[in-house]
């Protein structure tokens, strides 16, 4: 997963724009809980692509019995 082109910089425009002056930290908040959201994300397909692996190996080695 590439993640060098993704760009809050429209989402914290939107954000900016609905709420009228809403504070930099708000903003900063948004973004960190994207990142964080993203980060997880990544995560867990890593994680499910481990098990996928495992479940491949272990189908493999009863065959071969």
């Amino acid at each position: 997963m590439d993640l060098t082109n993704f760009d809050l910089a429209p989402t914290v425009r939107t954000i900016r724009s609905i709420g009228g002056a809403v504070s930099s930290t708000a903003a900063d908040n948004a973004k960190e809980v994207t990142y964080t959201a993203v980060g997880l994300g990544v995560l867990a397909y890593q994680r499910l692509q481990v098990r996928r692996r495992e479940i491949e190996r272990a189908l493999r080695d009863l065959d071969e019995r």
